[in-house]
């Protein structure tokens, strides 16, 4: 369960365990998805610029995957992201518009991504359904939100002139890349830290052990996907800041990125394995992928072929090294 790749002594020899040994493997693929982005642009893909994008881009996908990957090693998955951070964006763009301080409009709209959150889990584990529909049946409640709170479209008049203060770059630092550290510390303190995380790994492991070992997985898996719904708002409403408009068709495929990214980084998709150390490389693995197709000018299609290759060579991955590797 640790986040960073740990070693055992063993007759005066090092072992790794399985995590350790997914971490250094999926750092060395990132490291040469860096120098193939570097034969193919050499005079673009090291310019500070360009790092700067790509750090901003995988910002969204660290912020809300940190918590997707809490969802996924409690053994469950959120489908629900993508949408309730268009929701929270649009939302955070209508009270804005209505007069509301910008900041207060970002509350509003994270605390109604928490609501989302915590209703989506609480029908999960109360009621034992399939995290996998009732997430996708959150996820089109809070696409329909969007698109009616829009109108179909994207809300820019109206919008006071400091909406994008919590998008904005200071002394050359882009606020997005802040947060996701920050964010991706504290869901790493919780990771290694808390009986709340090894609760999740325990009921992603066996539900019905963590359930006989006196463990409320009802109350366990709902905060996790509150948690998971806060996060997704959150983005919406820093990436709405960003781009200074509220466009109900933000974060597309997004949910798609925060797995692969998790997966990718370890996190088994059947549960009780994974680290939020490992999702972050994934998810920088994301941003420079998409960033190489975007200099290739690849098309968006093409880029989703490539993202689901991705995710299958992930999970197989994953499921060579555990084969392999004992723990």
């Amino acid at each position: 369960m640790n986040a960073v790749a740990t070693e055992k002594r063993s007759a005066g020899k090092l072992k790794l365990t399985a995590d350790g040994l997914q971490n250094l493997t999926i750092l060395a693929i990132f490291v040469i998805i860096c120098i193939v982005g570097y034969i193919l642009k050499p005079d673009l893909f090291l310019t500070t610029n360009n790092m700067v994008n790509i750090l901003v881009s995988a910002s969204s996908t660290i912020i809300t995957a940190s918590a997707v990957t809490m969802v996924l090693i409690s053994g469950n998955l959120d489908l629900s992201v993508g949408g309730v951070g268009a929701m929270a964006g649009v939302l955070f763009g209508l009270f804005a518009k209505a007069g509301v301080p910008v900041l207060t409009s970002a509350v509003l709209a994270v605390l109604a991504g928490m609501i989302c959150g915590c209703l989506s889990g609480l029908i999960i584990s109360a009621l034992s359904l399939p995290s996998f529909i009732i997430s996708l049946a959150f996820k089109y409640i809070a696409s329909g939100i969007a698109l009616i709170g829009a109108g179909g479209a994207i809300i820019s008049a109206g919008l006071p002139g400091n909406i994008g203060m919590l998008g904005r770059t200071i002394s050359g630092i882009p606020l997005p890349v802040v947060y996701a550290i920050v964010i991706f510390l504290i869901f790493l303190f919780i990771q290694n830290k808390t009986v709340f995380a090894s609760q999740a790994y325990a009921i992603g492991s066996n539900i019905t052990t963590a359930k006989l070992s006196g463990i409320n997985t009802t109350k366990v898996v709902t905060i996790i996907f509150m948690l998971s719904g806060m996060v997704a708002a959150f983005t919406g409403v820093v990436v709405t800041s960003r781009f200074t408009v509220a466009d109900c068709g933000i974060l597309p495929g997004f949910e798609s990125d925060c797995i692969i990214a998790a997966v990718l980084g370890g996190t088994d998709v059947n549960g009780g394995r994974g680290t939020v150390f490992g999702m972050i490389i994934g998810a920088l693995i994301i941003g420079v992928l998409t960033n190489i197709m975007n200099m290739q000018g690849l098309a968006s299609y093409t880029q989703d072929v490539v993202k689901g290759v991705v995710l299958a060579l992930a999970i197989l991955l994953n499921n060579t090294i555990r084969s392999k590797v004992k723990v």
